[in-house]
């Protein structure tokens, strides 16, 4: 009871700080929007404040699942998925550091292919609980079932910045966007294609590194599970 006390604690421990961080950058953008006194500055601040809404929207998804659906988020999830959240939203782009940190837009695809595929292992795992044993998917499924997963909402997520970036393209000049770095010139030698198909690409090539190694480790991990729970019978 202590043990799962302290788990729920934690987590919202994190919770709370991170809301209080975001809504910190909020007040902050609002006040940069009431003063500012040039249009990019206004902009930004508006762009901003819908981050930091967005953000704690984002925040709140682990509880609404858990009540509504009575599902146990394990702790260690909830806590990586708020701080790749924050990672991703706050620091990533209300605060620039896709931009202004070479590599850092990797890193975030790596930890989400990790994240997804830790996701999906959980999902098999309730799955698992609630069925009986000849029901039950076997190791090799899980793993797959993870990676792939992980790799079509990885998919997913580089349609969602070509789609954005295309309507922002033909919408307006003032709202161009440069989510797959098109924009950017293409300093690789090696290959010969623009700028926005190597930040596509590298992106899917790291984030499926990243769901490869988590399904391969959470694949052994379940074979040794099962092996010890053989061993006991």
């Amino acid at each position: 009871m202590t043990k799962k006390r302290f788990k729920l604690e934690s987590s919202k421990i994190v919770y709370l700080i991170l809301v209080g961080i975001v809504f910190l950058e909020l007040i902050a953008s609002i006040i940069s929007v009431v003063l500012a006194d040039d249009a990019d500055i206004r902009d930004a601040g508006i762009s901003n404040i819908f981050l930091a809404i967005l953000a704690i929207a984002l925040f709140s998804i682990p509880w609404i699942i858990e009540s509504r659906f009575k599902l146990d988020i394990p702790n260690y999830l909830e806590i990586l998925v708020l701080i790749f959240l924050f990672c991703a939203i706050v620091l990533g782009n209300i605060h620039g550091f896709l931009v202004s940190i070479n590599g850092y837009d990797k890193v975030l695809h790596i930890v989400s292919g990790i994240t997804i595929s830790i996701i999906a292992f959980e999902i098999i795992h309730f799955y698992n609980q609630s069925r009986e044993l000849s029901q039950q998917m076997n190791t090799r499924l899980v793993s797959i079932f993870a990676f792939t997963f992980a790799i079509t909402l990885l998919v997913f997520w580089e349609f969602y910045e070509f789609i954005v970036d295309t309507i922002a393209y033909n919408s307006n000049e003032d709202t161009l966007r440069n989510m797959q770095r098109y924009q950017w010139e293409n300093l690789i030698p090696i290959f010969p294609q623009d700028n926005g198909l190597v930040d596509t690409m590298l992106d899917l090539i790291v984030g499926s590194i990243g769901a490869f190694v988590v399904s391969i480790v959470g694949w052994k991990l379940l074979d040794y599970k099962q092996f010890k729970k053989n061993k006991k019978r």
